[in-house]
């Protein structure tokens, strides 16, 4: 054991180390604190907390832990008492709230984006019918067909994913307060989020994609 002298320039003795605790929230970071016996330190101003571990249900050992407190000295209150679960839950339900909603506004923008994407396929498919129906009537696949269409579109995905990750830089600040655990620009996250977009756009793709490739070489001729 190890005697060091702290702020009240008193010795004490070091008998042990403990984990970081996040006493007053989970999204505030924890800061260097030691924990000294009630019975060295009689007037502080903190109210006392107890913390029990039990495999009982939490709120049928309400009474007894009262009736236990009280035996040693009925003029300590234990008015709030409450379950580690709650805790964690009331620390972390303002910002799983604006999780939520974020989220919700992106799989709505997702959404929307998707539905954009697939309409301007579509719409290219049509115009570009008959340049199909010469390509498949000179040779081509229907395989090199879609292959086509999904490298053009991966053009338009890849200028979109760029932009979006350039953009995303500048914004990361705002929404850095709105993060736990991981930092504005985590390139986990990033790449994970890359990789959605790109399964995203490719499902948005390859209906407009199977479509040309099954039409008639001449049929797609005469359509003009």
């Amino acid at each position: 054991m190890q005697r060091e002298r702290f702020g009240d320039d008193q010795w004490r003795t070091i008998v042990g180390i403990a984990g970081d605790v996040h006493h007053d929230g989970l999204n505030i970071p924890a800061v260097p604190e030691m924990y000294i016996p009630y019975s060295q330190v009689p007037n502080v101003e903190a109210r006392p907390a107890i913390v029990l571990r039990t495999t009982l249900e939490a709120w049928s050992l309400t009474g007894p832990l009262r009736r236990v407190i009280a035996s040693v000295d009925p003029e300590v209150p234990a008015d709030q008492v409450r379950t580690m679960r709650d805790l964690i839950s009331n620390s972390a339900g303002q910002p799983r709230f604006r999780t939520g909603g974020i989220a919700t506004f992106a799989l709505m923008a997702l959404f929307v984006a998707s539905l954009g994407l697939y309409g301007v396929m579509s719409y290219l498919v049509r115009q570009r019918r008959r340049e199909f129906g010469i390509r498949m009537a000179l040779g081509a696949t229907h395989v090199a067909v879609m292959q086509l269409i999904f490298r053009e579109a991966g053009k338009m995905v890849g200028i979109g994913v760029a932009l979006g990750l350039i953009g995303a830089a500048p914004v990361s600040r705002g929404v850095a307060a709105l993060l736990y655990g991981v930092t504005p620009l985590d390139s986990v996250t990033l790449a994970g989020v890359t990789i959605v977009l790109a399964l995203v756009a490719a499902s948005a793709v390859y209906f407009p994609a199977r479509s040309a490739a099954k039409s008639d070489p001449m049929e797609s001729l005469r359509h003009d």
